[in-house]
């Protein structure tokens, strides 16, 4: 037998109040983190509605090749730095993709398989 508790924490705010400050912050973090080609570029941002469940879908190119240490910029091949996140973001459930990622690391890893080998 499992005993699930539940708590609530009450905010000052409603949820859609929340969902903006939520929409509000990404946009700003994203804003922060981007310049001179690294970052986050953000190719869709749109509100979208599919089964009744209304939300916000983006789609964002992460560059990161400057923000990781340089061992790995050394090993890491063209293109491999930089990732593809699609979401869908209904609050409060959240999905992303990140296919393309996985991808590249797979394909990476395939063909440095003595890093991958025990």
């Amino acid at each position: 037998m499992v005993l699930v508790k539940e708590y609530q924490v009450l905010l000052p705010c409603s949820v859609e109040e929340y969902q903006v400050g939520q929409l509000y912050s990404v946009a700003e973090a994203s804003k922060n983190n981007t310049g001179g080609g690294e970052g986050i570029e953000i190719l869709r941002n749109e509100p979208y509605e599919k089964d009744g469940e209304k939300g916000q879908y983006t789609h964002k190119i992460y560059h990161i090749h400057s923000k990781v240490p340089g061992f790995i910029q050394m090993f890491a091949p063209e293109g491999a730095l930089v990732f593809h996140e699609k979401a869908w973001n209904a609050y409060p459930y959240c999905r992303t993709n990140w296919d393309k990622c996985r991808d590249q690391i797979s394909y990476w890893l395939g063909k440095h398989e003595a890093l991958t080998s025990n």
